[in-house]
């Protein structure tokens, strides 16, 4: 039950990161106080949800990329010093995690399952 929440919520969080950033340019994301404000946050809530999963779920669900969402918690503490690996990960990590969530979803959906 426990990690059909986790998913979900990554699922949630992936759709408002897009959603909040899919009419932003680089400049203009690094430049929007509250824009980028928020997106960090639920970027770094996203990849704190990743590192909360169990293991074997990492394991089951092999096309996300664990490692670069790993990476992407540790720059999160330092935004500023690693802004091509947050573009990156906006632009790029979450869309495809997103499109895996879906994927997996379809195929494997006792993982999402928050049935007792």
């Amino acid at each position: 039950m426990l990690t059909g929440a986790l998913l979900g919520l990554m699922e949630q969080l992936a759709l408002n990161i897009i959603t909040l950033t899919e009419e932003s340019g680089e400049r203009e994301f690094f430049d929007s106080r509250i824009t980028r404000a928020q997106t960090l946050m639920m970027l770094g809530n996203l990849a704190k949800t990743c590192a909360n999963l169990p293991p074997e779920t990492c394991e089951r669900m092999h096309q996300i990329d664990w490692a670069a969402w790993h990476a992407v918690r540790i720059a999160l503490a330092n935004p500023d010093q690693h802004p091509l690996q947050i573009w990156v990960a906006i632009k790029e990590l979450t869309p495809m995690t997103l499109q895996h969530l879906y994927d997996y979803k379809r195929t494997q959906p006792q993982l999402f399952s928050m049935v007792m």
